[in-house]
């Protein structure tokens, strides 16, 4: 037996082609290992082996998997986006667009507020520095909710697509922004307290008061 296919942990699973169900329980663990050893030991300090080894299965295995620890941080941050509920942007009842975006905010601060997803965050922003090209694993996210908004922001309106695509990255900064730095700083609760919604809300209107009569 080669040292890949060595037991990282009491947990170890059968190698072998897993059922469908198996598969995804399988690919649940894994995320859900790499999730807690990057946040308990940071980017940089965090080892495929390690996450092998919170997983219970062999490294082999976690290989199959990902190619690397970066592979997997960027679909950690993807899985967490989906379980705080961003497709929903994509979901929003028709309605007034001040009620749209009012509801697309709320969606957008769920996620980012979400305390896990926060603590990567701050992981980002701590291991920036040493790794450029982390702050980038946030951008498939961030990409995809501005599509959203752009969707919404384009119904019934004539501008062209490039003017809609820069509003709705602008408004996603303009909800999300200071309430992710202030959470990230500890000045407020990672948490969606009544102050922040009252701040989104004045978000909402004061794009609209722009978008209405924005031109580029």
């Amino acid at each position: 037996m080669s040292g890949d296919d060595t037991r990282t942990g009491d947990k170890a699973r059968p190698i072998g082609r897993p059922s469908l169900e198996a598969a995804g329980q399988l690919e649940q663990a894994l995320l859900a290992a790499a999730l807690k050893v990057f946040i308990e030991a940071g980017f940089q300090a965090a080892s495929m082996e390690a996450i092998a080894r919170e997983a219970g299965v062999t490294k082999r295995t976690l290989y199959r998997r990902a190619r690397n620890k970066g592979e997997l941080f960027v679909d950690v941050v993807d899985r967490l986006a989906q379980q705080a509920g961003m497709p929903q942007l994509s979901c929003i009842a028709p309605g007034p667009l001040k009620q749209r975006l009012t509801s697309a905010s709320e969606i957008l601060l769920g996620w980012l507020l979400e305390p896990k997803a926060l603590a990567l965050y701050r992981l980002i922003v701590a291991d920036a520095a040493r790794h450029p090209g982390l702050a980038r694993t946030v951008d498939g996210p961030f990409q995809r909710a501005s599509d959203a908004v752009a969707a919404i922001l384009a119904l019934d309106d004539p501008r062209p697509a490039p003017t809609v695509r820069l509003g709705a990255d602008m408004f996603v900064r303009l909800v999300a922004g200071e309430a992710l730095d202030r959470a990230a700083q500890g000045i407020e609760p990672a948490a969606v307290t009544q102050q922040v919604r009252e701040r989104s809300i004045a978000a909402v209107e004061f794009f609209l008061a722009g978008w209405r009569t924005w031109r580029v």
